[in-house]
């Protein structure tokens, strides 16, 4: 019985390699794609370089307030509460700046931009929270960082503007607005500074893997506008490392792909199969037996494997693994994922108060 299985693997392995690969089918296909890929990144290095404008100076106060609107005393008191105080408390920066009026252009790209450069925020958490409160425009903006969007998004940011600085604005009673913005603040974040501590020794393999996936788009339209603010020289070599990276992104994906495919079919397979239900405890035994196991892999298994394809599913864990480890190398090339503190992606809320 276990010779007519060991024949049968082997004349079903022979048979495997006698069929043509998945690559030498596609290989034309697939050698046209990369090409055009490289010549479309090598022609996208030759675009004209954005310029970009000097990023705003950073206030010299976590209550800054350039635009007159509140008392030395209650803006100095402030700024020690946010500094000193409110960090023991949240998992959270929070940073108020008062100017006389908006600078040209979006509002939302200005503060945006700010934020950004002022790297409001823990390293790699992106718990930043920044308010600009523009006077003679009677607009502010509240700009969230990463981390805390799925906290405070942009439906729960307007209601808590809506219920605290609007009303006090309104009637002219700007410190009263902004007492009432903080303290409801750090109501809304008490839970996520709760849930933060719990979880803060408790990252493992699993909650790293999904983060570098749930943080891999802001990595990659980080390495776009690295590409998009580099020269020319600096332009070809990142096009030839996307080509390159992509390349091997898509062959991760397809083996990927054919590992689910292959995984969701194992029970249809034990089901249906023989191979498994042939097994029995004699055989195992004589198969295992040190002789033998150092001679060749147990036929037995082999066959359950090569009924179960085994082997692609063992291959599309790695290329899971493979496309984690790729997104993270380019999370860290462009100092997303460690290196640089607190990110914005443009997540808030704007409003104008009403004249009294």
């Amino acid at each position: 019985m276990s010779a007519q299985r060991a024949d049968a693997v082997v004349l079903a392995t022979a048979g495997d390699a006698n069929k043509p690969s998945w690559a030498a089918n596609h290989g034309a296909a697939l050698a046209a794609c990369a090409t055009t890929l490289v010549l479309l990144l090598i022609s996208a290095a030759f675009l004209p370089r954005k310029a970009l404008e000097a990023p705003p100076s950073p206030p010299a106060h976590w209550f800054d307030d350039g635009g007159r609107m509140v008392s030395s005393g209650f803006a100095g008191g402030k700024s020690e509460y946010l500094q000193q105080y409110l960090p023991l408390v949240l998992h959270a920066s929070v940073l108020v700046v008062t100017l006389p009026r908006a600078p040209g252009g979006a509002i939302e790209e200005y503060t945006a931009r700010a934020a950004n450069a002022w790297k409001i925020g823990g390293n790699g958490t992106d718990n930043g929270v920044v308010l600009f409160v523009f006077r003679d425009d009677r607009t502010f903006r509240l700009e969230i960082g990463y981390g805390l969007e799925g906290v405070l998004p942009d439906i729960a940011a307007k209601r808590l503007v809506d219920s605290t600085l609007l009303p006090k604005f309104a009637a002219g009673l700007y410190e009263e607005g902004f007492d009432d913005f903080l303290f409801a603040l750090q109501d809304e974040l008490k839970d996520y500074s709760a849930q933060t501590e719990r979880s803060r020794n408790n990252t493992g393999v699993i909650e790293y893997a999904w983060a570098v996936l749930k943080h891999s788009p802001r990595a990659l339209r980080s390495a776009w506008a690295i590409f998009v603010q580099g020269d020319a020289n600096s332009r070809i070599v990142l096009a030839l490392f996307a080509a390159v990276f992509a390349a091997l992104f898509g062959y991760a994906l397809t083996g990927l792909a054919r590992g689910l495919f292959a995984l969701v079919q194992i029970p249809w397979k034990i089901a249906t199969g023989t191979a498994v239900h042939a097994l029995n405890r004699q055989e195992l035994a004589a198969e295992f037996a040190p002789a033998e196991f150092v001679r060749r892999p147990p036929p037995s298994l082999a066959a359950v494997a090569a009924e179960l394809n085994l082997g692609t599913v063992f291959w599309g864990g790695l290329c899971l693994a493979g496309i984690v480890i790729g997104l993270a190398f380019v999370g860290l090339g462009t100092e997303i994922f460690i290196g640089e503190r607190g990110q914005f992606s443009g997540a808030g809320v704007t409003a104008v108060w009403p004249n009294r």
